[in-house]
């Protein structure tokens, strides 16, 4: 079952990839300016591209609100492990103590524990993956959540930092194939993330 950060990493990245605000201008630290043609009448072109990038891993591994919910699903794929183990083992000690009985086992007893044995196996086999399947859902509402987030707070952050163009990058992720830290704003977004996270604890 792949883990919440690998999700999250394709799903944000196309997600984030695509924020942008044009025709913005301003004076800002992590600023990288893009001449551009000057366009017709018909379709003016902003005097200069501003782009930025946050790293992904970063935000996993700082941002609270989202090791909070990756803690939340892990300790249910735990529990789902335990109890699907719990009900095996109570199989398998059930067919240990009929096979004591040894020689008083007839030909009857052993067709019927065979048949029940098969039905329990079965019924926890089924209640494993609807267990999975649930467990799946709650996850991928995690992951849309914890995007939304991200994106909200995106959209608010750069009304006053005006960048054309934010994209995202982390290991695996080939969204940028190159990039220069002095346009890296992830430090600020992610303690933007964090203190939004904060004050809704607080409500």
């Amino acid at each position: 079952m792949k883990s919440i950060q690998t999700i999250l990493l394709v799903l944000i990245a196309a997600a984030v990839a695509v924020l942008y605000v044009l025709h913005f201008s301003g004076n800002k630290k992590a600023v990288a300016p893009v001449k551009v043609a000057a366009g017709d009448s018909a379709h003016p072109a902003p005097q200069q591209l501003r782009v930025a990038y946050i790293d992904l891993d970063t935000i996993q591994k700082y941002y609270e609100y989202f090791k909070l919910k990756n803690d939340d699903i892990e300790r249910d794929k735990q529990r789902i492990e335990n109890q699907i183990q719990s009900e095996l083992n109570k199989l398998e000690k059930d067919r240990i103590e009929f096979l004591k009985k040894g020689q008083a086992i007839t030909q009857v007893d052993a067709e019927r524990f065979q048949q029940e044995y098969q039905t329990r196996y079965q019924q926890i086999g089924q209640r494993q993956q609807s267990l999975q399947q649930q467990h799946l859902e709650n996850q991928s509402k995690a992951i849309d959540d914890i995007q939304k987030r991200i994106n909200d707070y995106l959209k608010e952050y750069n009304t006053s930092n005006k960048y054309n163009f934010i994209f995202s990058t982390g290991e695996g992720n080939l969204t940028l194939y190159y990039k220069d830290s002095a346009f890296n704003i992830t430090d600020e977004v992610l303690k933007g993330l964090n203190e939004v996270y904060r004050q809704s604890k607080k409500k």
